[in-house]
């Protein structure tokens, strides 16, 4: 067994899954911290997982459940209190003697200071970790637009096709869920001396929306076509889900254009030793999840 003992904040998910799964695959011991312990059980059943129950609204078992472990994971989708949430974890584990922090952040922080309310808010989370005192080494994963989208914010079966503002032609990086959790995973166990403080962009594969509905297509059997629609209308549109504030809303119409996503992200495959996970690759393994 390994001498590395991970500790796990947002395992459940599909990134922290695929990055629980590969440590657990290279014999390394993992604590998560969960609200429910059955659904862990429920995804692992492995001796080397252990679980702390806890949420994000009382952080203190954390601080004791932390102890003894050399790594941390930290993956927050809470966006209420994100910053002091994050920032409270990280305290705890560099206090604990944790050596290395993997961070999952965003793509967005590129765009620039303020530019974004989601960028903002993973911004200032990355500066309260990294202006922390005598820590010890902060890696930040910044992906950009999730494929599992496709699943989720999107419903290209029951639409009948895809919306959104962008041009059809226009290039957009996406990042598979799978290669986030692998990236992770790689960071965690390689030796903390060479990935320091990096910050890793992160795309996976670069489509059009045009070709993005020509695999649905295909995929599916159903006709799937792009409509372009404008920014505000994709705006009502997302306000109308119920599911977004109006700042969110608002960054979900920005154009990403022009920012650095045009482009696969050459550290995936240098760290991962394979190339990364195309869309098509990503909607066919995942078509039964399709709405």
């Amino acid at each position: 067994m390994s001498a590395e003992r991970i500790f796990i904040i947002g395992g459940t998910g599909n990134i922290g899954v695929k990055a629980v799964n590969d440590l657990l695959d290279n014999k390394i011991p993992v604590t998560l911290y969960a609200r429910n312990p059955q659904k862990v059980a429920s995804l692992f059943s492995n001796d080397l997982v252990s679980v702390i129950q806890g949420d994000f609204k009382d952080l203190s078992p954390i601080k004791e459940g932390v102890k003894g472990h050399t790594r941390l994971f930290l993956l927050v989708s809470d966006f209420f209190d994100f910053v002091n949430i994050k920032k409270t974890i990280a305290t705890y584990a560099y206090e604990a003697g944790v050596k290395q922090i993997v961070d999952i952040s965003s793509f967005v922080v590129n765009l620039g200071w303020r530019s974004t309310s989601i960028g903002s808010i993973h911004y200032y989370a990355e500066k309260a970790i990294y202006d922390i005192p005598n820590r010890g080494h902060f890696v930040t994963l910044r992906p950009g637009r999730f494929m599992s989208n496709h699943l989720g914010m999107m419903r290209p079966l029951t639409d009948k096709g895809l919306f959104d503002n962008g041009a059809p032609d226009s290039p957009q990086g996406w990042i598979s869920t799978n290669d986030i959790g692998a990236v992770a995973a790689v960071v965690l166990r390689e030796d903390v001396n060479k990935h320091m403080d990096a910050v890793y962009s992160l795309i996976s594969d670069v489509v059009t929306s045009n070709e993005r509905a020509a695999m649905l297509t295909r995929i599916t059997g159903q006709d799937i076509k792009y409509t372009q629609i404008s920014p505000v209308e994709k705006y009502h549109k997302i306000m109308e889900s119920g599911h977004f504030p109006h700042v969110f809303a608002l960054d979900l119409v920005t154009d990403l254009d022009g920012h650095g996503d045009d482009k696969p992200s050459p550290v995936i495959e240098i760290l991962l030793g394979r190339k990364p996970e195309t869309v098509e690759e990503y909607l066919t393994a995942n078509k039964n999840n399709l709405k």
